[in-house]
């Protein structure tokens, strides 16, 4: 009997339904935030709607970026909104005590790059869930800024002495996030560091026994997403030239909404993608600046938002035994 090689419609979008949902969702929010608004008087596409596009996503896009390295292994860092805030705030007093960002940016690096390796060994060395230790971290630097703020008596500060202006350019937006992408997708799928983090993610065991290091390959990814979290701190403290009590709030669940709705397994694996960082960014920022622009209340487009995340999660990330991968 002659073999069937004609195309299955159905079979391949059954396969490809993780792609398909995050790329016809970002799709169908281009079609309707192009069209709808101008009706309301306003262009998403004008000049100063695509600057404050810009601003919404380039913050979520690089931290995202660098968050599938950590979620590939089936992890997750919620610690990040608060070195966010942190970073930014060590940024602007450095700043306007040296009239230089170098010294802010290098010591947020440094602080940063050792909370990665504690929150990436911490969870194989003392035999605990992953999340934990960014658990920890997340209420530390709460803490460290709550205090900082409460001593200057504010819950804000402001560059003094520092053009900030060049960091409100969307090409320098775009180039930032080229140039990070570029980077990281080479490490996520040419070297061993992103192999061995999507095998990690889809069978540590079986990672383990072929001989990749654990230890090594877990701490590797919050390094990488560790330069990111401080690259995405120059840019929203730069784009307002400020750091508030309020910096960063939420930041990690806007990384994992946009992640999920760029189509990313939560249970990480061979199926993590740095297009799912991109999509995600986009489609969740254009929410953000698009719905406004339509005349929705705040509140209202948080519950747009929970319930599109609802849908794109039953889509892409059901499983035999549950929803949720993990």
């Amino acid at each position: 009997m002659p073999e069937n090689n004609s195309f299955n419609f159905k079979k391949w979008v059954s396969h490809h339904i993780t792609s398909v949902a995050a790329y016809g969702g970002l799709v169908v929010c281009l079609i309707v935030f192009s069209v709808v608004p101008p009706f309301f008087g306003e262009s998403l596409w004008s000049a100063e709607k695509f600057s404050a596009l810009m601003a919404n996503v380039i913050v979520t896009a690089l931290l995202s970026v660098g968050a599938v390295f950590v979620y590939s292994l089936g992890h997750m860092d919620i610690s990040i909104g608060a070195q966010v805030r942190v970073y930014a705030l060590l940024m602007v007093l450095l700043g306007n005590a040296t009239g230089s960002l170098l010294p802010g940016i290098l010591v947020s690096l440094a602080i940063a790059l050792l909370v990665a390796v504690i929150n990436g060994s911490a969870g194989q060395l003392l035999k605990i869930f992953p999340i934990i230790p960014s658990l920890v971290f997340m209420m530390v630097f709460q803490g460290i800024s709550g205090i900082v703020y409460t001593n200057l008596n504010t819950r804000s500060i402001f560059l003094k002495t520092i053009d900030y202006r060049i960091f409100k350019e969307p090409w320098l937006m775009i180039v930032a996030l080229v140039i990070e992408t570029l980077v990281v997708s080479y490490l996520f799928y040419y070297t061993k560091i992103g192999k061995n983090s999507r095998a990690i993610g889809a069978n540590e065991v079986s990672a383990e026994q072929n001989g990749v290091d654990l230890l090594k390959y877990k701490v590797l990814p919050y390094v990488i997403l560790s330069v990111c979290v401080v690259l995405a701190s120059v840019f929203q403290m730069g784009y307002t030239g400020a750091a508030s009590d309020a910096t960063g709030t939420g930041f990690e669940m806007n990384v994992m909404v946009a992640l999920i709705l760029g189509g990313m397994p939560l249970a990480g694996g061979m199926k993590s993608r740095i297009s799912c960082a991109i999509i995600g960014s986009f489609t969740y920022s254009l929410l953000a600046v698009g719905l406004p622009i339509m005349g929705v209340p705040n509140n209202a487009t948080f519950i747009i938002k929970a319930i599109l995340f609802i849908v794109v999660v039953l889509i892409t990330c059901r499983k035999k035994y549950g929803t949720l991968p993990r």
